[in-house]
């Protein structure tokens, strides 16, 4: 029988509960062997991420160390220029030929799928599955590139770029990402974080 293996894709830039919990729901919820956390290199549509690649990655070991079921993917830190999802599913693809793929994305990204680069390529590579919150609207069938599995998670309102503000000025991120997140954010100062208070 071959593996299932959910893809989530981000520059973790600080990983934080929000990306945990939708990694967990799509495990259990997709009956997936595993999830695999990609962090990105030079996304092609956001570039370069303000933390250096080093510093995410640590970040990421950090978050699921303790998860067998959650495991970390470097490949596009090492890959030069920008990356493509295209290009990371073909690679994952020719290593392990026998696995089965399953894409997350959230609906924002969902909804520019026609501006990626080499979609059909990547639609023929893994099944795609787009994560909304309660509420949410998907993007309708006639917006995407090829199907998709929807899978609804619950709604947490925590974002890498609100984390970065709150360790910038000092203020609560206790519970918004794991406890070994927040000592790897510490003692590499990073963001302008401090001692824990």
């Amino acid at each position: 029988m071959s593996l299932r293996v959910g893809l989530l894709g981000g520059t973790f830039d600080p990983p934080h509960l929000g990306h945990l919990v939708v990694a967990e729901c799509a495990r259990v919820e997709l009956d997936l062997d595993e999830v695999r956390l990609l962090v990105a290199g030079e996304p092609w549509m956001k570039g370069a991420a303000p933390t250096p690649a080093a510093d995410r990655f640590a970040m990421v070991c950090a978050a699921v160390d303790q998860d067998p079921y959650l495991l970390v993917d470097e490949r596009e830190l090492h890959r030069e220029g920008p990356t493509y999802t295209a290009d990371t599913l073909a690679d994952l693809h020719a290593g392990e030929p026998d696995t089965d793929w399953f894409f997350l994305l959230g609906e924002d990204a969902a909804a520019g799928l026609q501006d990626w680069q080499r979609v059909e390529e990547a639609f023929a590579l893994a099944t795609f599955v787009v994560v909304t919150r309660p509420g949410d609207d998907a993007p309708a069938a006639d917006d995407l590139p090829g199907e998709v599995v929807h899978l609804e998670v619950p709604q947490l309102e925590v974002s890498s770029t609100q984390l970065r503000e709150r360790y910038a000025r000092g203020l609560a991120t206790r519970y918004l990402v794991p406890d070994a997140v927040d000592r790897c954010i510490r003692e590499r100062r990073l963001y302008g974080a401090g001692p824990r208070r």
